[in-house]
């Protein structure tokens, strides 16, 4: 089991003015706060989401170069703790840059004293160490036996802001990044270090669809080491004009598990891991999985998923890129459009900039609505859903590509001013050859349920209407899928003959 900590970039800079503040005055006066978190819904990685800081009042901590916190703070956060069911967390600053190894003080406070009191939350004390550069470390303090407590130590700290990410990484946790002859190219457009960050930035993309086929296709050549593959449905004939890792020996069987076995045959990456989840994302494992990532892509065709994802998003505080594309037509191209949108914390939502409506998610989870279109549209009558070419998919899928790139590795020095600057969420219109930029960050409604109420609740975020069923494959239903990759097979091989 890995552990993380998640963090929005407007909490880091509060708590870097409170814990620094003796520090930037030139004094060796180390500050220290307690905090509120939450459980993550990962599947594979335990992560805990700072949420609410409770910084001291007068007379509840004793600054001597040292912190000492007294119990009164101590009580009052834990009672706040109790009431909206979230762990406690204790973060002080020290004077030294760069990842904090814990100190003998430091392990004695934390493990006999903090974590025993805070036991009654029923959640692991989070530890968090600031070095004077601003750089977090940080260890869950969980139970090991009868009376022994022992430190989990995280391999990341992530922060979470609109316009960029930023991860602070144990020492170890990964291996330094080696360059490799396949990657030269990549490499020597941004160099070593934004190349080092881009794969180990682990990316779920739900919807292995058209555009969702081309965004994969990007991420495993472009070196990412980690690729989750969401998506439930089948190659179906109708696909083949768009999906480019299916051909005609690819009929019928599962998209996500074809798209993982292209991953792994052209990644560039040194050891590839990519997850094929065959699974609705409105099932908890799929849910959850889609937790586990750094940031995730949506490339899906309907306001159910986008629903879902929004609950992920921000109950989970993770960066999201959503994109998709609307064909009208009359036996001739009528008009095109496609939006691609960054959401996430402290930014506006995909329900508020209006990608969906939870009447339309509603309606398809009850079976009233046809799945279909990309991008809601003020039209009620339109086309039948679903016309779209390569050409538009492609468009797009650069475009996510493009956000996700710069969103992970962008400097601070580019420029990034202004509402519009980075194109972080617009719309083209391909007809009318026009593209039009949407203000960014933007802040939702104040009725938003997802920035406001659900916002780092993790576990507590999930929806109010239950997960969908897990689908159980009978045993006639592998041995078809086992035929048909068995079919696939032999006919690539004898296409292959052939030329």
């Amino acid at each position: 089991m890995n552990y993380r900590v998640v963090l929005r970039e407007s909490l880091h800079r509060q708590l870097a003015d409170h814990l620094l503040s003796g520090l930037r005055r030139g004094e060796l006066q180390e500050e220290a706060c307690l905090a509120l978190w939450h459980r993550g819904d990962g599947f594979n990685r335990y992560t805990g989401i700072l949420a609410d800081i409770v910084l001291p009042e007068d007379g509840d901590r004793d600054l001597h170069g040292n912190v000492t916190v007294h119990g009164g703070y101590l009580n009052r956060v834990l009672d706040r703790a109790l009431k909206v069911k979230a762990g406690v967390a204790v973060l002080h600053s020290h004077p030294g840059p760069g990842w904090q190894a814990l100190s003998g003080m430091d392990d004695d406070t934390e493990r006999n004293i903090v974590a025993p009191f805070v036991r009654e939350t029923g959640l692991p004390l989070l530890g968090l160490t600031m070095g004077s550069d601003g750089v977090w470390s940080a260890r869950f303090w969980r139970e090991s036996g009868p009376g022994r407590i022992a430190p989990s130590h995280c391999t990341d700290v992530r922060r979470v802001g609109p316009r960029r990410a930023g991860a602070d990484l144990a020492p170890g946790a990964h291996p330094p990044y080696a360059r490799r002859p396949s990657l030269v190219r990549t490499v020597d457009s941004w160099g070593i270090e934004a190349q080092a960050r881009l794969a180990r930035t682990h990316v779920c993309v739900v919807g292995a669809g058209s555009v969702g086929s081309i965004v994969l296709e990007s991420l495993a050549r472009t070196g990412f080491e980690q690729i989750t593959v969401i998506d439930p449905d089948l190659v179906e004939d109708r696909n083949l004009d768009r999906l480019i890792y299916a051909d005609r020996h690819c009929l019928g069987l599962p998209k996500a598990g074809l798209a993982a076995a292209h991953l792994r045959r052209i990644a560039t990456a040194r050891r590839p891991i990519v997850r094929a989840v065959p699974l609705s994302i409105r099932t908890e494992r799929a849910y959850r999985l889609a937790a586990d990532a750094d940031l995730i892509v949506c490339c899906v065709d309907n306001a159910e998923a986008r629903e879902v994802l929004n609950h992920v998003a921000y109950a989970n505080c993770l960066p999201l890129i959503d994109g998709g594309v609307l064909v009208e037509s009359r036996d001739r191209l009528l008009s095109a459009k496609w939006r691609v949108h960054l959401v996430g914390p402290d930014m506006q939502c995909l329900r508020c900039r209006g990608q969906y409506t939870s009447g339309d998610a509603r309606d398809e989870r009850m079976g009233i609505r046809r799945h279909g279109r990309y991008i809601n549209d003020d039209a009620p009558d339109g086309p039948e859903p679903g016309q779209n070419t390569i050409a538009f998919c492609s468009l797009v899928a650069a475009e996510e590509m493009r956000m996700l790139v710069r969103y992970a590795i962008g400097e601070d020095w580019w420029h990034d001013g202004t509402s519009t600057a980075g194109r972080w969420s617009f719309e083209h219109r391909f007809v009318e050859a026009e593209t039009e930029p949407f203000e960014h960050p933007g802040r939702c409604v104040a009725s938003c349920e997802f920035s406001h109420r659900r916002l780092g609740l993790g576990e507590g975020g999930r929806p109010s209407y239950p997960f969908a069923d897990e689908p159980q494959d009978s045993w006639a239903t592998r041995m078809r899928y086992r035929y048909r990759q068995l079919r696939m097979r032999f006919g690539r091989a004898k296409s292959a003959l052939c030329t």
